[in-house]
């Protein structure tokens, strides 16, 4: 080999180095960088920078480690959600056992606890002792462990000995930090909770999805950690509260280069530690002097506590001295140092003056009780949702009884339980309605599903989702209608279902607050085009449950016209693959209904007009009996993807099963790819997909 040689690899020897070098040092930047972002906006609430420029240096930082997966680090903020399913939860062995607190109820309680533990301490009485008292928190209670300034495990308090491994779960926790401001190796204890206005906003998501609504906040947080999959613990926006240290911390000494034991004389003190580390601490807490002045602190709390955005179910009081706690101990249960106070939980008796139903945008009938009012949690109360047939059912509630109403999560009032001692004669058992009570359509209850729905595309209550959805570019795809434009119309009555979309003109969006000339004339014109639309758009644009784009575009293959469709029997329709009994009954159920039959001819009315699919050039039959399933981000959109595949002789299909032949995968892939790894399903990549077709 020539000297020339030997420096043309020595320059890229040296090139190379250099750019792994500068990858490196700029993904040590992006990280600090996020992280103290992070910590900005969670912990402190004052964001330092917009979100369009952090989401731009978190793309940066996933491109980086994509390029230089030799540079990731364990407190990288893009490790904050997985996209790996768990299959179960590993244990984890505390090495400072989670001990459970010792409760009490009211002031004797309290005063026999400061006379108990003032008899083992050098003072004279319960009044010169000075306690930390602080919320206590109704959530789940976790342990996080850190070596050297890094996350490395969380779990779960187990039975105090043992506990679950969550540490992929709790690092979607952005008020978690992954990395400490210090070198140190520190367990500590908190608990992970959900704030009530999230609490709400994910029980009404799942009682209009038919979904079983969590209890209250406490039972939603916890659900939410012991989660396999992390991406549901992330989309769930837990937070949380550190409020002890299990054993004095080692922070590393830079001078003599060592770990060295910190050590704290109060409790307090370790509170004030934690919150300079970045941990989330409650600043509630307070350091008070004597027995009688902490109750008078209760006391005091048992009214502000409503106020909070988040549930606390008492008051922890713990003797601020660690030296005083040491010499206390514990028993095989509690720690002798320290007391729960719980909170009565505030409930109010009514009556229930009548049950109504409510339909929501999605068609679930919701029933509601109307309250004879009562004062709960410092707010008057009228109303409260009964949530579903079943929940009816199991607690005997009926019209006219007296009930026991408490707030979950201090915010949602709640029937607990009828109090059947007072229940007048000539009551009745409650019954769902048979039919919609804002259109008159026949409701379905579909097997294993709690929720009742409405399926008829006439109903006023679902008219703005529905004509959404309508006009989506999954249906007829008619570009330039926002989601304001339509809850506009509907406002305005310009529509009465979604089928009069089609019938706008250029005058009716005019009448419209801003819209002028120009943008009115270019909506109506792009109505008329799309009125031409295909069959498998049509059937889809039609929102039968069960029926999404795959299923629609195999049947209008299937059936190829709208009248063909339209009079085949629930026999005929289970020949069509993919289509069960499930979904065939629901179509027929669907096309019964004489409301839809009269909207879907207005469609038509209006000029709607089915054409065609047009065919994917270079058709063939090289993936004739094959059986796709489309997920990921691909070069191209999916529903092109799916088209290539079935003018080959290919199926697509929208669930992974055995049957499935290929997963055509692209990147931020999500469950289904965790399935095909399970099934054995083999895996493709959009380039490989395009090799079977040479």
């Amino acid at each position: 080999m020539s000297d020339d040689t030997l420096d043309l690899f020595g320059e890229k020897s040296a090139k190379t180095a250099n750019e792994n070098h500068s990858a490196a040092r700029e993904i040590d930047e992006l990280i600090d960088e996020i992280n103290a972002c992070d910590f900005a906006y969670y912990i402190e609430n004052k964001p330092k920078i917009s979100d369009l420029e952090y989401d731009r240096i978190m793309k940066r930082l996933e491109e980086l480690e994509a390029a230089h997966p030799e540079y990731n680090r364990l407190d990288s903020p893009t490790r904050r959600v997985s996209g790996s399913v768990q299959k179960t939860f590993g244990e984890v062995v505390h090495e400072v056992q989670m001990l459970s607190l010792a409760n009490s109820y009211n002031v004797e309680d309290m005063n026999d606890f400061g006379e108990r533990v003032a008899k083992d301490l050098p003072v004279a009485g319960p009044e010169d002792i000075e306690y930390c008292v602080e919320l206590k928190f109704d959530g789940l209670s976790i342990s996080l462990v850190y070596e050297d300034g890094v996350l490395t495990k969380a779990a779960t308090r187990g039975d105090g000995k043992v506990g679950e491994d969550v540490t992929q779960n709790i690092r979607t926790i952005k008020q978690v930090p992954l990395k400490l401001p210090e070198r140190c190796t520190i367990t500590v204890r908190g608990e992970v909770y959900m704030a009530h206005n999230v609490f709400a906003e994910l029980n009404a998501a799942r009682e209009e999805a038919g979904e079983q609504v969590f209890a209250n906040p406490r039972n939603a947080a916890a659900g939410s950690v012991r989660q396999l999959d992390s991406r549901i613990t992330a989309s769930r926006m837990l937070n949380v509260f550190l409020y002890s240290v299990a054993k004095p911390p080692q922070i590393f000494d830079e001078r003599s280069g060592k770990f060295v034991e910190k050590k704290f004389k109060k409790h307090s003190e370790c509170l004030e530690f934690l919150s300079k580390l970045g941990f989330p601490v409650c600043g509630e807490y307070r350091v008070i002097k004597g027995m009688s002045a902490v109750i008078e602190h209760i006391s005091k709390w048992d009214e502000k506590r409503h106020k909070l955005p988040y549930d606390t179910d008492g008051m922890v009081v713990k003797i601020n001295d660690l030296a005083y706690q040491g010499s206390l101990g514990s028993t095989a249960k509690s720690p002798r140092f320290c007391i729960a106070y719980k909170f009565a939980p505030e409930r109010a008796e009514t009556v229930i003056e009548s049950i109504e139903i409510q339909v929501g945008k999605m068609g679930t009938l919701t029933p509601v009780a109307n309250l004879r009012p009562v004062t709960l949690s410092g707010t008057k109360v009228a109303r409260a949702s009964l949530h579903n047939a079943d929940e009816i059912a199991e607690k005997d509630i009926r019209e006219g009884d007296f009930v026991l109403v408490e707030k979950a999560g201090e915010i949602i009032p709640q029937v607990i339980e009828v109090v059947l001692s007072k229940r007048p004669g000539g009551t009745r058992p409650f019954k769902m309605p048979d039919r919609c009570p804002v259109c008159g359509s026949e409701v379905v209850r579909n097997e294993g599903e709690a929720a009742v729905k409405c399926v008829s595309i006439s109903c006023k209550a679902q008219l703005i989702r529905k004509t959404q959805y309508f006009v989506s570019k999954h249906a007829l795809d008619i570009e330039g209608f926002g989601e304001k434009i339509v809850e506009s119309l509907v406002e305005h009555d310009a529509i009465a279902d979604m089928a009069d979309i089609l019938k706008l003109t250029a005058i009716d969006f005019m009448k419209l607050p801003r819209f002028g000339e120009k943008s009115a004339t270019k909506l109506a014109a792009e109505i008329t085009a799309k009125k031409a639309t295909t069959f498998a758009r049509f059937i889809t644009s039609l929102q039968i449950p069960f029926v999404g784009e795959t299923t629609a575009a195999t049947l209008a293959k299937h059936f190829k016209a709208r009248d063909a469709f339209f009079a085949a029997t629930s026999e005929e329709l289970m020949k069509v693959r993919e289509v069960g009994e499930k979904v065939a009954v629901s179509i027929r159920t669907f096309l019964d209904n004489p409301k839809n039959s009269e909207i879907i001819d207005k469609m038509f009315e209006y000029g709607l007009t089915i054409t065609a699919e047009t065919n994917v050039e270079s058709a063939s039959d090289r993936l004739a009996g094959l059986t796709f399933v489309i997920t990921g981000t691909l070069p191209v959109p999916r529903d092109e993807a799916a088209k290539i595949v079935e003018a080959n002789a290919g199926h697509c299909s929208s669930a992974v099963s055995k049957k499935t032949s290929y997963l055509l995968c692209g990147e931020e892939a999500g469950s289904k790819l965790d399935k095909a790894t399970k099934l054995g399903v083999k895996i493709i990549s959009y380039e490989e997909f395009l090799k079977m077709l040479e």
